[in-house]
């Protein structure tokens, strides 16, 4: 039976990624991203997004 089916092993190494699992969720290291990190991809998609529909109507 693998671990899919009996949840993931808390408190011990597993064999298969290396490393130990200290909480039930504790899957992914926790990531902190700087303020201001949605300016960019906002900027980007609202500029792509005019410019499909500034195609899609003049051209």
């Amino acid at each position: 039976m693998s671990d899919a089916t009996r949840g993931l092993p808390i408190h011990r190494p597993d064999p298969d990624f290396g490393r130990m699992y200290r909480h039930p969720a504790d899957v992914l290291p926790e990531v902190q991203l700087g303020r201001g990190w949605w300016l960019l991809p906002m900027l980007a998609g609202g500029v792509a997004g005019w410019a499909v529909l500034m195609r899609a109507i003049f051209f």
